[in-house]
């Protein structure tokens, strides 16, 4: 019996030395003391604001960091409680952060607090924006800048895609966002929101379109694809987030600049390139939960860093309608390194130079973490955020919804500088992506793009079922249905858009229907009810 006690003692011992302390802590930044080598010390590095970074470390690692001299502060013990940034502005009053949260540290922006996730929604009621901590070490990718090599897009079809950019479409769809009166992120109403923004989509012509469940407490992202017909591997993204938070959430949140006016530039980018082919992948995506924090972004962006997706470049829109008379600047910001973001923002700012009016203003700024273009920072994409300079006082309040033509209180008085802000976007897409008219016959040696069942319905519910195919399949592609243990249930050729089983003598239960047209498959799951 002792022996057993003894043993049970060092498996105790093993298991404290095996669960060491994490800290977060704050580390100070300079000219010689940089992310990188802080990274090299072993240190992992899970944000980066700039003047300084965020690591989540051991006493060891934080020693190492010490003994080079770097300057710390240790913040909190890692734990259950959830870590965030809080912009605020200049004059906020810290007390209104105290009851929902602790506060670790005030910084030039605001403050790093931790809280508890059910606190979350409190937190969105102040005029305050958030900003989570990961868990997760940041993908550091150095300094270099490189322009992507260009397809051959001339002028005139940029300009007859600018041309079509529409002020009477920008404020019909910033209105019917805003009509749906709460665009919070966990409401059916954003759900429907969503459904809305997916039809726009289909509509315009994307390859494929998804609601994007990243979790179920929350509405999901929305997502629309248009393939690449040369190189479908290199990705452009195009996004704003579609949710909005208000002093009354969630039981109304009208939020016509924020968001509906960046979502906005995503449907409308989308419509007026309807017709039109790229060499390279777009998508354009209406992300949700970026008012708790970035999270439906961050869940997209990890899942296309663990998938090795190459995404060349994202042109994040947020608040872009609000801008007095003499005051509509449009500030264009990305970050100096990790990744470095220049020639995406030079890029963009010329296209607008060109095909648009706007007046943009560039900023380098690394503590600019507070939209969704933070979260592929954080993974080593390089982005942009394209934002109003002139912010608007109706910020997260009833308030934000449309008024009069630079009218003071409200959410979106300047429609002209949100159009010209898209003009530049599809202009900056139609040049990366190789906007082009559609061929006859594709040309020889072009790689067609991945086959995709684009829709299954009903997802639930009695046969028939009927399966919409993305275009360009290989001759004698099929729709295989598979039951819930493998067994082939019928074999459908796909000769055209739509397949449809009759689920003749089927059981009720979950099956498969699998894609392949000979160089790709794709799957999507149904539930056959009696």
């Amino acid at each position: 019996m002792k022996h057993v006690r003894t043993f049970v003692t060092l498996l105790l011992f093993a298991g404290m030395a095996v669960a060491a302390p994490t800290y977060l802590a704050r580390v100070e930044l300079d000219g010689t003391r940089d992310l990188a080598s802080a990274a090299q010390l072993g240190a992992p590095v899970v944000a980066d604001a700039g003047d300084f970074c965020l690591v989540n470390a051991s006493d060891a690692q934080l020693s190492k960091l010490d003994a080079a001299g770097f300057r710390i502060a240790v913040l909190d013990r890692l734990g259950n409680d959830i870590h965030l940034f809080v912009r605020a502005g200049a004059e906020f009053d810290r007390a209104r952060l105290e009851p929902y949260c602790r506060v670790l540290a005030r910084y030039s922006r605001g403050f790093v607090v931790a809280t508890a996730e059910e606190n979350v929604h409190l937190l969105n009621r102040l005029p305050v924006e958030l900003v989570r901590v990961s868990r997760q070490p940041m993908v550091l990718s150095g300094t270099s800048s490189q322009l992507p090599v260009l397809p051959a897009v001339d002028d005139s079809t940029v300009w007859q895609l600018v041309n079509r950019v529409s002020q009477d479409s920008v404020l019909g769809f910033i209105r019917r966002l805003q009509n749906f009166y709460t665009r919070y992120s966990t409401t059916d109403s954003l759900r429907r929101a969503c459904a809305w923004m997916r039809g726009k989509l289909m509509e315009y012509g994307c390859d494929s379109t998804w609601l994007d469940t990243w979790n179920y407490s929350y509405a999901p992202n929305v997502v629309g694809i248009k393939y690449g017909r040369v190189n479908p591997r290199q990705i452009y993204v195009v996004d704003g987030h579609i949710d909005n938070t208000s002093d009354y959430e969630p039981n109304h949140c009208p939020g016509s600049d924020d968001n509906a006016s960046g979502t906005t530039a995503v449907v409308e980018a989308c419509r007026v390139t309807a017709d039109m082919d790229f060499d390279n992948t777009v998508y354009f995506v209406g992300f949700t939960g970026e008012e708790q924090g970035l999270l439906g972004s961050d869940a997209f962006a990890q899942e296309a860093h663990n998938r090795g997706d190459s995404i060349k470049g994202v042109l994040n829109f947020d608040m872009i309608s609000y801008g007095r008379q003499n005051r509509d600047s449009f500030e264009v910001i990305g970050k100096p390194s990790n990744p470095n973001c220049a020639w995406l923002m030079d890029f963009y700012i010329a296209q607008a130079d060109t095909f648009s009016a706007l007046k943009p203003v560039r900023i380098m700024d690394a503590g600019a973490l507070y939209s969704d273009h933070a979260s592929f920072w954080q993974r080593g994409y390089v982005a942009f955020c394209g934002i109003e300079d002139d912010f608007t006082p109706e910020y997260h309040t009833l308030g934000d919804t449309i008024g009069p033509a630079y009218y003071v209180s409200c959410g979106t008085n300047n429609v002209p500088m949100a159009t010209e802000a898209i003009k530049a976007a599809v202009a900056t897409i139609a040049k990366l992506a190789g906007a082009h008219a559609p061929t006859a016959l594709e040309e020889s040696g072009r790689p067609a793009p991945p086959a995709r069942i684009l829709q299954v319905r009903p997802s639930i519910g009695r046969a028939p079922f009927r399966v919409a195919l993305s275009p360009h399949l290989s001759p004698g592609a099929r729709v295989d249905v598979f039951d819930a243990v493998g067994n082939l249930v019928r074999s459908l050729p796909a000769s055209g858009r739509t397949v449809a089983w009759d689920g003749t003598r089927a059981r009720a239960g979950v099956y498969l229907f699998r894609l392949n047209d000979g160089r790709s498959t794709a799957t999507v799951k149904a539930i056959l009810t009696d």
